[in-house]
């Protein structure tokens, strides 16, 4: 597919997300390689150009089809449904977040039915959509209720680094809870369908232990013993190049050197530490199990430098980039299995 057509949300229009979107699509090499179509507000991005400091044309498009991606235009599906001179910007409210949960919906709507190659996203307000009437916590939890899904994972990727989560948002003693034989199992297919979808011929999938030090033998926790490695041989058993489950921080280090196609952890802190310590300006979600192509920005609406100009745009343009390597077929940075 050359130059794939990629509808990337605007985020929410009090936050950084058009800002962030306009210095991404600044960059010259986005639109050498793909034809981005923002869906969102011309004339949030219009009042946006002032202090994001681009000199970018704003170009309403009737259709997606009608996308260019042309160098120095932004070609816009405007939704028109916010005051872009009346809202306050930095500031939670419920017109923001309705705004925001319409970019994405059209754009899923988009993607569903191929008229796009996959969505980009940027960042939402979780209270500003709770305000708005929706009771999903994100993206993901929307997609789940709205596409009926049921097995889905947040992938962070930042260079070589790949990381699969068991699981996101729950609290540490809930995340434990769940760290069952059938759940990683689970997941380890559809870690490794996916990355067979996008390219990999095996991927070495590096499971991580929960407990320090690989539990030592039941000393330091039974997960290890009772769900994990039994997931792990049940999973090798089907064709899968599932290896541990290994202490989780070295596996990291492992998994940096090239080691493994991705890395399983056990729940929320364990994998974005990880890779926010390795690269959080560059980290990019990317989501596993939906119908179509999601990538997102890996960080939040940031309301406190909104409208500031100083918002940095590389999780975005990286977001962009990752997004058109899987729509293309072009395996991610090199890994064992690619």
């Amino acid at each position: 597919m050359e130059r794939p057509l990629l509808a990337i949300t605007m985020g929410d229009p009090a936050g950084v997300g058009p800002e962030v979107v306009l210095k991404a699509l600044a960059d010259p090499s986005l639109s050498a390689m793909s034809r981005p179509l923002v869906v969102g507000s011309a004339a949030m991005l219009e009042r946006t150009r002032a202090w994001a400091g681009v000199d970018l044309a704003i170009r309403p498009v009737a259709a997606p089809e009608d996308a260019a991606g042309a160098a120095g235009t932004v070609d816009v599906l405007d939704l028109n449904n916010v005051d872009a001179a009346r809202l306050p910007i930095g500031q939670l409210s419920a017109e923001a977040g309705a705004a925001a949960m319409a970019y994405v919906l059209r754009a899923m709507e988009l993607a569903q039915a191929g008229r796009v190659a996959g969505m980009v996203t940027a960042p939402i307000n979780k209270e500003a959509t709770s305000l708005a009437g929706y009771p999903d916590m994100g993206h993901m939890a929307l997609f789940e209720r709205l596409l009926g899904i049921s097995e889905h994972a947040t992938m962070l990727v930042a260079g070589k680094l790949r990381v699969v989560h068991l699981t996101t948002h729950y609290s540490l003693a809930e995340a434990c809870a769940k760290v069952t034989r059938d759940r990683v199992l689970s997941q380890l297919r559809l870690t490794h369908r996916s990355f067979e979808t996008w390219g990999w011929r095996r991927p070495a999938i590096g499971v991580a232990a929960l407990n320090p030090h690989g539990g030592e033998g039941g000393l330091l926790g039974r997960e290890e013993i009772d769900a994990i490695a039994p997931a792990v041989e049940a999973a090798q058993a089907e064709g899968i190049d599932a290896r541990g489950p290994y202490p989780a921080d070295s596996l990291m280090a492992h998994a940096l050197d090239g080691s493994y196609a991705a890395v399983l952890a056990m729940y929320h802190d364990q994998g974005h530490i990880a890779i926010k310590v390795h690269d959080f300006a560059s980290s990019v979600s990317v989501a596993l199990g939906l119908p179509f192509l999601r990538t997102s920005v890996d960080h939040g609406t940031a309301f406190d430098i909104a409208g500031k100009g100083v918002a940095d745009p590389i999780s975005m343009v990286e977001a962009i980039r990752v997004a058109v390597d899987l729509a293309v077929g072009r395996p991610l940075a090199a890994g064992a299995g690619a």
